[in-house]
């Protein structure tokens, strides 16, 4: 059976096809395999996508603010943030953390931001994260990419590494 079809997977999902949850990881993916593996096809990989979601402009907001979002978890986490292949419909905890974080940002949900950006970064000092996290959160809102607000899963505590945690459906 492969990981991403166990039912404790399908705890907590995420829908794939929402064009703001796609855009997310597509670019948190692609900015993260960049850090890991120092390629900037990667990088480029990350402008590609956003340029098929929105215009030139935009598209330049945008990965300003991946960059900034992705490098500052990268850099102040007291552990290697998880990632996944942009091809895989499987979230790791880390990405579903970073997901609920910058949902938490856009819906003013300071409670669900800390508790996230505590999580991944593994420290109580969370406050470059969450600028990072609100300025992404404002500038996908601003260009319509609006995320499902998560609330706190009970799958996060009782599979705290399960590497296919989540799944995207």
């Amino acid at each position: 059976m492969d990981p991403c079809e166990t039912p404790r997977n399908s705890i907590a999902a995420v829908h794939a096809d929402a064009p703001a949850e796609h855009l997310f990881f597509a670019q948190y993916r692609y900015w993260m395999a960049g850090y890991a593996t120092r390629d900037t096809f990667c990088l480029d990989c990350a402008w590609d996508v956003l340029l098929r979601f929105v215009g030139q402009d935009s598209a330049k907001v945008l990965y300003g603010e991946f960059h900034l979002f992705t490098r500052i978890l990268s850099k102040q986490a007291r552990r290697t943030i998880g990632w996944r292949p942009d091809i895989c419909r499987c979230l790791c905890r880390d990405e579903y953390l970073a997901l609920r974080l910058v949902a938490a940002s856009q819906q003013g949900d300071l409670e669900q931001e800390i508790f996230a950006a505590t999580d991944l970064l593994g420290a109580d000092t969370v406050h470059a994260l969450l600028r990072a996290s609100r300025s992404l959160a404002q500038a996908l809102k601003g260009r319509r990419f609006v995320l499902a607000p998560i609330k706190r899963s009970q799958s996060t505590s009782v599979f705290p590494h399960a590497p296919h945690g989540h799944t995207l459906q």
